[in-house]
This record gives C-alpha cells, sequence and structure tokens, in this order.
C-alpha cells in the first residue's frame, strides 16, 4: 500500500511536469509563428529558426524568457560562416549545434543564400 501511494505521488509529479514544459513549449512555438520564423528545429536543448531577417535561437527551459533568453543574429550583421563538428559558427562567436548532418547542412544552405 506504501508503494502505491508512494509511485501515485511520483506519477503526479511527473505528469505536473510535463503539462508545464508544453506549456512553455507553446509559448515557444508561438513566438515562433508571430515572427513568422519557418525551419525551426529543436536539438541540442534549443530552438533554432529562421525569421524575416534574422536567425533566432531560444533554449529550451522550464521558465522561457523570450524576452532575453533568445538569441538574435540578422542576416545583414553575417560576415564569416563556417561548419565546424555538427556546428554553425557565424562571425567567429555565435555558434549553433546540431544533432546531425541534415539539419546542419539545411540551415547552413540558407544561411549562405540569406547573407548575399
Amino acid at each position: 500500500m506504501i508503494f502505491l501511494i508512494f509511485f501515485g505521488i511520483i506519477a503526479l509529479i511527473f505528469l505536473g511536469l510535463n503539462i508545464y514544459d508544453n506549456s512553455n513549449l507553446q509559448k515557444i512555438e508561438n513566438y515562433y509563428l508571430k515572427k513568422k520564423c519557418l525551419n525551426v528545429v529543436y536539438s541540442k536543448g534549443e530552438y533554432k529558426g529562421f525569421c524575416q531577417d534574422s536567425i533566432v535561437k531560444i533554449p529550451n527551459s522550464f521558465t522561457p524568457d523570450l524576452q532575453k533568453d533568445k538569441e538574435i543574429v540578422k542576416f545583414s550583421e553575417i560576415n564569416e560562416v563556417k561548419k565546424e563538428n555538427l556546428m554553425i559558427i557565424i562571425n567567429k562567436n555565435y555558434k549553433i549545434r546540431f544533432q546531425n548532418k541534415e539539419n546542419l547542412e539545411k540551415f547552413y544552405k540558407i544561411i549562405e543564400e540569406r547573407k548575399n
């Protein structure tokens, strides 16, 4: 009986955290939709997307602050782009990490097209 109560409490905590996490994901998705961003990809704990004139990277967390936590690089500010170990490095200091080569190549191609 004690084990059932213990596992029930753990299940409720897990369910509550999952619901809370999904509401945060909805905030991030709504931000990208509002800004009309395309090709949004999630990998390495971050969402990355191409907006009209910039790349927006938002880390996934339990309390995302969409005003402070996001990183933005405008296409007009891009001088140098290179690929290195499943990562795109822009202007030597802005890094975008990927889990697979397919997403990396897709992003790299779009960056090369839009920076010119």
